[in-house]
């Protein structure tokens, strides 16, 4: 199985999976409790805004669309294994997966737009829209 698997640090499952469907679909945050989202800000200040929008950034998507001619290649040349009694098909299985893993991960480093919003980058320090702390990199 591939995908957002398994928690990290102190980042449950269930916030991981939260913070890729968000990312991979995009979404629109408004307040719930209040006229405004509260965000808290790097240097211990709030700002308060309206609304939140967070742009499709589709890694998991894309991991596997734009590595599907190497994904075909490895299937090709896996079944031609099988036939040869060289591989089983659970060994195909396995390099597929650990394939995607690796393309949903190289996805995960090489997306850079849409840039991070600018209060985003005010409190990452830096514009990188899918790495944080790595905690959805090595999730997966």
């Amino acid at each position: 199985e591939v995908g957002v698997m398994i928690p990290v640090g102190n980042k449950s499952l269930a916030f991981l999976q939260m913070i890729a469907t968000v990312n991979e679909f995009g979404a629109e945050i408004y307040p719930k409790n209040g006229p405004y989202l509260v965000i808290p800000m790097k240097d211990g200040s709030f700002r308060r805004l309206k609304h939140v929008k967070i742009p499709e950034r589709s890694f998991l998507r894309d991991g596997i669309d734009l590595g599907i001619f190497r994904i075909n290649e490895l299937v090709e040349r896996d079944l031609s294994c099988i036939m040869n009694s060289e591989l089983t098909a659970y060994e195909l299985y396995e390099d597929v997966g650990r394939l995607i893993q690796q393309r949903i991960k190289d996805e995960i480093k090489l997306k850079v737009t849409p840039h991070n919003a600018p209060i985003t980058i005010e409190n990452k320090g830096k514009d990188d829209p899918l790495v944080d702390t790595g905690a959805l990199h090595k999730s997966i």
